[in-house]
């Protein structure tokens, strides 16, 4: 299959077959699943929350670090994840969950994946921020697209030994990310990302974000699953990187350049309300630098 009919392809089995080719990409860890099947009932019992929580230590001192965090600023330190669960909500301790469970499943202990998952957690929070300024789309939606929108890359990471020279390449030459990673790899992080939403049960307005967040031509020419949703996420995307490549003192990348005007045009801003939104979430984005050391 050719990359442009790679990217006109839906996420289908045969799609799924030739980008997983001897790749493996992780299951939805079964704690997702139980909090997920608990989020969707009319009642939900905070108490099995919280023991599902307590069972997993990486889990559960996240839980309590961000509960006992500046940003919710308590009198007093909670003691226990019972206590920390009803600090945050559910909505906040999905997105915690999320977090930790992708690193976990994507080797995020690994010194060479160390700046790539600050670059994940900063845009989670910076799409989430966009997000609640624009109608028709959910902060946490925007929030748990921009951690997994790049996902792929962990997972190619991990599988080629020579994906780091793939990168470079993709960075000095105009073809774009997965034009290269099709020639070099059969496959491409988007394809490999999406296909890792849907097996997390992610929305579906997430899934096919990631899917087609490498694809601006969306925005003048919608394809079947770039619902106005998944547009908006799309948009959102490139402004959040441009943001926090800004925060962090890294160079833009060639697809900002060449994206900017169709993603700003799409939500109707200009280069300037940029400017006074990076400068905004640069307090915000300073603050979780210096909260996480």
């Amino acid at each position: 299959m050719q990359a442009s009919e790679l990217f006109e392809a839906d996420l289908s089995e045969e799609t799924a077959a030739e980008a997983l080719e001897n790749l493996s990409v992780p299951p939805c860890p079964q704690i997702v699943v139980e909090l997920l099947d608990e989020a969707r009932k009319e009642d939900i019992d905070f108490i099995r929350i919280s023991r599902l929580i307590t069972g997993d230590v990486a889990l559960a001192a996240a839980v309590l670090k961000s509960a006992n965090s500046p940003f919710f600023a308590l009198r007093r330190k909670v003691q226990s994840v019972q206590q920390a669960v009803a600090v945050l909500g559910l909505r906040n301790l999905l997105k915690i969950v999320y977090g930790v469970v992708l690193k976990q499943s994507l080797g995020g202990g690994t010194p060479p994946l160390a700046r790539f998952w600050d670059r994940s957690n900063y845009n989670a929070v910076v799409c989430s921020y966009l997000a609640g300024r624009l109608p028709g789309v959910s902060s946490d939606d925007a929030y748990t697209f921009g951690l997994f929108h790049d996902a792929g890359i962990a997972i190619l990471m991990q599988k080629f030994a020579d994906y780091r020279q793939t990168l470079v390449q993709a960075n000095a030459a105009p073809a774009g990310l997965t034009a290269i990673e099709d020639e070099r790899h059969h496959t491409n992080h988007v394809i490999v990302g999406a296909l890792l939403a849907r097996g997390w049960y992610l929305p579906d307005q997430v899934v096919w974000a990631i899917r087609y967040h490498h694809q601006p031509s969306i925005f003048a020419e919608p394809c079947r699953h770039a619902t106005p949703d998944v547009r908006l996420l799309v948009a959102i995307r490139l402004i959040s990187e441009h943001i926090v490549a800004r925060f962090l003192n890294f160079p833009d990348d060639a697809e900002w350049e060449q994206a900017k005007e169709a993603a700003l045009a799409h939500l109707g801003w200009f280069e300037d309300d940029i400017d006074d939104l990076a400068r905004g979430l640069a307090v915000d984005l300073g603050e979780i630098q210096s909260y996480r050391g």
